[in-house]
């Protein structure tokens, strides 16, 4: 495994140390644009270490070439162009360095959320369900669950060869504002109805009720949809998240 070579920003926690998310921004943010939702979070998941990268600076085709802080290079958001594959998976290899890390601490990989938004989320998807072809021979990790926030699954028409063979039991929380004017609220049900259809996820849509809410956070997508909400994070989101993320790495009272 390669050394880490993302600059990241740390937000230790509260008591023992037991599980981590690692939060990966979208197009010209960084990982300072997320410590304000990991603060607000934060008290809920007092057991959870955050780690938020800053990816590289690279040019971006759809902001006219524009040096920007991005995971790959995206030609436009009609997402109808090749994809940059080469700049995906190199950042797959970073954020895996950035997991190994963690591991190597101490913390089980089954004790790790992947979480991102808009570029991030697709990013999250291919490095948290990527396998094998990802990772030129591994497997792939077994992750606690993938949190996507305004994402898309990248690489659709070759995903599923993509796949590791733990994705069919990885919790995902998909949220995703209705009103979406850069990457479309279609778009992010078509990418869950290609890992249902494709794949075989498990597939649960729209808002969770009380039956509903006892398969939060089990294995399959967990697709919601935030009425009038732009290309932006909500509180009701952020709430959601949150619940996912104390039923896939809860805490354990005894740890602190």
């Amino acid at each position: 495994m390669s050394p880490v070579t993302l600059p990241f920003l740390v937000v230790q926690p509260t008591q023992t140390h037991t599980a981590t998310v690692i939060c990966v921004h979208g197009v010209g943010d960084d990982g300072k644009g997320w410590k304000p939702v990991t603060d607000e979070l934060a008290p809920a998941l007092p057991h959870v270490k955050w780690i938020l990268p800053h990816a590289p600076q690279r040019p971006v085709t759809v902001y006219n070439k524009e040096w920007l802080r991005a995971w790959f290079d995206l030609p436009s958001f009609t997402f109808t162009e090749p994809e940059d594959s080469s700049g995906m998976f190199d950042s797959v290899r970073k954020l895996d360095a950035l997991v190994n890390a963690e591991v190597e601490a101490g913390i089980p990989q089954e004790r790790i959320v992947l979480s991102g938004f808009s570029q991030g989320g697709a990013m999250v998807l291919l490095a948290g369900l990527g396998g094998r072809s990802v990772r030129d021979g591994g497997e792939g990790w077994r992750f606690a669950g993938v949190a996507v926030m305004s994402g898309w699954l990248p690489l659709r028409e070759r995903f599923k060869s993509l796949i590791s063979p733990h994705a069919l039991t990885m919790p995902v929380f998909w949220g995703h504002g209705t009103d979406d004017p850069l990457v479309r609220y279609n778009l992010g049900r078509k990418s869950a109805e290609i890992l249902k259809d494709q794949i075989g996820l498990a597939l649960r849509w729209g808002d969770i009720g009380e039956a509903e809410r006892l398969a939060f956070g089990s294995a399959g997508v967990s697709f919601l949809g935030y009425n009038g909400v732009l290309h932006a994070t909500c509180p009701k989101e952020r709430a959601d998240l949150r619940e996912f993320l104390r039923r896939v790495i809860p805490h354990n009272e005894s740890d602190g």
